[in-house]
């Protein structure tokens, strides 16, 4: 089967193609641990207020994690995803790749598959599954009949670990992965399937797609980041695909961005944003009122800077403007990266919610001190 069609292929399939007989069953179910009521309108909050939040949360499964990307499920209730997850000590294992939380207002649930394990299981030993980003999608027919209100959708950076010799970097990106799940009467996310989007590839210089995804307008739109190869550019290219919620199933209408117009053929998507000053392996990109707007550091994860970029189209043209100082860190060990915007949280001061995750060179600081790995929240104007 060609690259392209096994990427459709997935894609469809992720997106609701499966019929019953092809949902596996779970047993026991994953289980939210505590149970959050869905709110009975959106809470309007402030960064202050969601930093207090985070700072006293002390749930056993997550004592920090990274990304934290974030929806809305049509009952309110918030779903966030985060990549490396610190637990509490006394949890085996102490970190674990990934982890789900769900929140409905100021309360904190997460979400606990059976064995407490990871929510999107490793691949395998030495390979995981690193969450970029989250998508709710309505339901196909035939999981609306069986009464599922909402599919969640993450997409994965299938991520192959190194020895630890090689220090904060030594991880290798080999393809993207699906992991598709079903909410039902306000209940826990349970797992539908996990697929790969892309093939295992060993190549540095590949486009990571699902870096960045979104619903707007009747489309599903999936951004993916590349590195160059280019000497000392550390700022990755930005390209885009989309897919129509309403019949994800049909595969002849994906369409890729080719520089000039909407296409079928995955081989002549063409970056939206060039390297140069580009982005940063995962990122966040939102309709925004009848803006689109691209959080990201501007030249990769070692730059000093939040930007915004702002454009009418998912395509762009893309305008940049600094926003927030978040040095990388990596001269003094304190951490900055992946900032995201958080659009369907609203603001009391109609600002634009922007979280920024940290961590620290030192793991045993990590394990003893987590909240030094806590995402950090703040309010940048809203386009």
């Amino acid at each position: 089967m060609s690259r392209r069609r096994s990427v459709l292929l997935a894609l469809a399939v992720l997106a609701g193609g499966c019929t019953a007989a092809e949902q596996p069953a779970v047993t026991p179910p994953y289980r939210l641990e505590p149970a959050c009521p869905a709110p009975t309108s959106p809470t309007v909050v402030s960064a202050a207020l969601v930093n207090e939040v985070v700072a006293v949360s002390d749930l056993p499964y997550w004592q920090a994690g990274d990304v934290g990307a974030s929806a809305r499920l049509s009952d309110g209730r918030l779903v966030w995803v985060f990549g490396d997850t610190v637990r509490a000590d006394g949890v085996e294992p102490r970190l674990v790749a990934n982890s789900v939380l769900l929140t409905s207002g100021t309360c904190v649930a997460q979400l606990l598959p059976p064995g407490e394990g990871p929510v999107v299981p490793d691949v395998a030993t030495g390979q995981v599954q690193w969450p970029m980003s989250v998508v709710v999608l309505p339901p196909s027919p035939g999981l609306a009949y069986r009464g599922v209100d909402d599919v969640v959708v993450v997409m994965s950076a299938r991520t192959e670990r190194g020895d630890g010799t090689g220090g904060l970097l030594d991880f290798r990106f080999r393809g993207t992965s699906a992991a598709v799940f079903t909410v039902t009467d306000g209940g826990a996310p349970q797992p539908l399937e996990v697929l790969e989007v892309t093939p295992d590839d060993p190549s540095t210089t590949q486009v990571n797609w699902g870096a960045a995804a979104t619903v707007s307008g009747g489309w599903a739109y999936v951004y993916g980041t590349r590195l160059t190869g280019e000497p000392l550019v550390f700022g990755r290219e930005l390209y885009v695909a989309r897919l129509p919620v309403a019949d994800p199933a049909d595969r002849s209408r994906w369409q890729f961005w080719d520089g000039a117009a909407w296409q079928a053929d995955i081989a002549a998507a063409a970056p939206v944003l060039s390297a140069d000053g580009g982005v940063s392996q995962t990122l966040s990109v939102d309709r925004v009122g009848e803006t689109w707007v691209a959080v990201s550091k501007r030249g990769g994860d070692l730059a000093d800077f939040v930007y915004t970029w702002t454009a009418p189209e998912a395509t762009g043209p893309w305008t940049p403007s600094r926003a927030l100082p978040a040095p990388a860190g990596y001269d003094t060990g304190r951490l900055t990266y992946a900032p995201l915007a958080h659009p369907e949280v609203p603001l009391a001061s109609g600002g634009l919610l922007v979280s920024v995750s940290r961590n620290t060179t030192d793991l045993a600081q990590l394990l003893a001190e987590p909240e030094v790995g806590r995402p950090l929240f703040a309010e940048v104007p809203r386009p």
